[in-house]
């Protein structure tokens, strides 16, 4: 009887434990249920369910609160992508400010370039105001070392070229000096004349022969008068250096016909009394020998450029040559009688010797005295009314 009562004791307790598991058993499982429960009502108010859905779930207040405050979130979220905070904003002004001041960087720099671009328009302006408007810059280097440096041979070969005699005897005046006292060469022409742009290519040739042009611009005659444009030098900003003459040469008028250079007072009574109409070209070699007028026709060069004319005078059958030459050997022998034939290597070839032989010789009035100086002409002031050569005393 013992016995059974522990074996009944003992099966009584495992039967209380096995409620007690069916309990706990029983509780986690309505935990569970209750769980899923809210978990499915949950995720029907995230998917907006309508309230009827929302209340089979049980719980219709909760459910409509989270269903608001889903919405407030998710219009906040939207609200905050749309519109960026100003912090976020900050970035963007500041990005906005630095690219409008790197524009306006930009155009003040533009806009000094165009001030200093103005500037130099107005100096290149203002420095061609003061030079000649006929001259065009410096010679080709090419066509002025054709011209001063020609062939004695060439020279020789050409003579006279058949040309006239354009040297005229100077009668009861004193030996002319220049500057330096030398005798002096005085060249009277204008830049706009076509027969000084003819005459100035014999004159170049033959002063080339006592001396140097270390400058000597280049310039059309004008293009309204006879022979239009005429290719020729300009001894206005010339520079020129002989041990034997004094070369003293005045531009009266620019290209335009606008005053360009004035005569002194010497210079001016000198014209009036061996040119006295004024007209353009006048040469005086010292008050031995003058020239007036057309020396070397315009007309041959007409149409040809400095280049065309220095070709056509190195070929000595051509009428450029013959003419050109011709007269510059002509004015090569009067400068030699007014240096007493010096230097030697150019005077005392035959051919510039038979040249001075038919030169007339007249006894001047005091020729070992100094009657008149011509000083250095004062550039680029206009001439008086007086000193003007008359209207269209071009040539003589």
């Amino acid at each position: 009887m013992a016995k059974k009562r522990k074996k009944n004791s003992g099966s009584g307790s495992s039967a209380v434990q096995r409620r007690a598991q069916i309990q706990a058993q029983a509780q986690l499982q309505s935990r569970s249920q209750q769980g899923a429960s809210g978990a499915t009502a949950g995720g029907v108010q995230g998917g907006n369910a309508s309230p009827s859905t929302a209340g089979t779930t049980g719980t219709p207040a909760r459910s409509v609160s989270t269903s608001s405050s889903s919405t407030a979130r998710s219009s906040t979220r939207t609200e905050s992508t749309s519109r960026p905070s100003s912090s976020a904003r900050q970035p963007q002004r500041r990005y906005t400010r630095q690219r409008i001041s790197g524009r306006t960087r930009w155009l003040i720099v533009a806009g000094a370039l165009v001030v200093v671009l103005a500037i130099i328009g107005g100096f290149i302006f203002l420095s061609q105001q003061h030079s000649s408007p006929g001259a065009r810059g410096g010679t080709d280097p090419e066509v002025l070392n054709t011209v001063t440096r020609l062939d004695t041979n060439l020279l020789a070969q050409i003579g006279t070229g058949g040309q006239k005699n354009p040297l005229q005897a100077v009668t009861n005046r004193d030996r002319l000096v220049g500057p330096h006292g030398k005798p002096e060469v005085f060249y009277w022409g204008a830049e706009f004349c076509p027969y000084c742009a003819a005459e100035r290519w014999s004159l170049v040739v033959a002063l080339s022969r006592f001396g140097h042009f270390s400058a000597l611009p280049e310039t059309t005659s004008s293009s309204s008068d006879v022979y239009p444009d005429t290719a020729t030098f300009t001894f206005y900003g010339s520079n020129y250096t002989s041990s034997y003459i004094d070369f003293v040469p005045l531009e009266v008028e620019d290209r335009n016909q606008q005053p360009l250079q004035t005569p002194n007072q010497d210079q001016q009574q000198l014209v009036n009394a061996l040119n006295p109409s004024g007209g353009f070209p006048f040469l005086d070699i010292a008050n031995i020998y003058m020239s007036q007028g057309q020396t070397v026709d315009p007309g041959l060069l007409s149409g040809l450029s400095q280049k065309d004319i220095a070709i056509q005078m190195t070929n000595s059958s051509t009428s450029i040559s013959k003419s050109i030459l011709g007269v510059a050997n002509y004015l090569t022998a009067g400068i030699c009688v007014a240096t007493n034939d010096q230097p030697a290597s150019v005077c005392k070839a035959s051919f510039i010797q038979t040249i001075e032989k038919q030169l007339p010789r007249v006894a001047l009035a005091r020729s070992d005295s100094v009657a008149i100086n011509l000083t250095s002409l004062s550039e680029g002031l206009p001439p008086s009314s007086s000193s003007r050569p008359r209207s269209g005393s071009r040539s003589i």
